[in-house]
């Protein structure tokens, strides 16, 4: 079945979808940099975030690609997410996002309750005088100062889980998951034969809806399983696929 996503906002900075689901559940997927342009989607995760109509799905989109940095885009979206919450009942909220969408939804907890938030190949901070990764512009010298310098540094102020996975081949994904805190609620995970193309690897092997589905609900067990199904399927070095809790490679 179709799904039908609406366009609740759209100016220069932002553009806001919605897609209507049964349960009290919203999940904001903050999508990447690049989408909408290129013949990339605009709703990234739609099907895994949706589950089949169950969830409420916000997509949130940064039309200038400026981590959130642009005047005034983080406060609008946050306001309207919490808007949203509030006229449609939400009882619990989950963020979703890739790249750019993942500092996104790692950000969004330091405003408001959000369960649980999922972040693949995450970039946690752009400041050049933090990290010497060079694939993104100098957003805070086009547009300002970030939301978050790094948005790891959030993470102690919250009682969020956080899910975080990258692709062992990517050293600079690998360096970005350092700036998340060594916390019990900070779970992190690092997946063999992919790059920043981690998500796109586990939809590729039929993996992404089940694992989105598992962290939503708080399985982690049921996320370790299908991953080490992942690293089988790439034919990873015999031992375990996925790191203990505190390390990141």
């Amino acid at each position: 079945m179709a799904l039908t996503i609406d366009t609740v906002l759209e100016d220069r900075d932002l553009t806001l979808r919605w897609l209507p689901g049964s349960a009290r559940r919203m999940v904001v997927v903050f999508t990447g940099r690049g989408a909408g342009f290129g013949g990339a989607p605009l709703d990234e995760f739609a099907g895994s975030a949706a589950r089949r109509g169950e969830n409420n799905v916000l997509f949130v989109t940064d039309r200038r690609g400026s981590w959130y940095s642009a005047p005034g885009l983080w406060s609008k979206a946050v306001r309207l997410i919490r808007y949203l919450r509030r006229s449609e009942g939400i009882e619990e909220v989950v963020s979703l996002g890739n790249s750019m969408g993942g500092y996104g939804a790692l950000l969004l907890p330091q405003e408001m309750r959000v369960r649980r938030a999922i972040a693949f190949s995450p970039q946690l901070t752009l400041d050049r005088d933090l990290t010497d990764d060079g694939r993104w512009p100098d957003v805070m010298k086009r547009y300002g100062w970030m939301p978050a310098r790094n948005v790891g540094e959030t993470f102690g102020a919250t009682r969020t889980q956080y899910y975080l996975t990258a692709g062992k081949a990517c050293r600079e994904d690998l360096d970005q998951l350092d700036f998340a805190p060594d916390l019990q609620r900070v779970h992190r995970w690092t997946l063999p034969a992919a790059r920043h193309n981690v998500a796109g690897r586990l939809k590729d092997a039929g993996l992404l809806y089940d694992v989105i589905g598992a962290i939503i609900r708080g399985r982690k067990a049921r996320v370790e399983t299908l991953y080490q199904r992942y690293a089988e399927a790439a034919d990873a070095p015999r031992g375990p696929a996925i790191p203990v809790e505190g390390e990141t490679r």
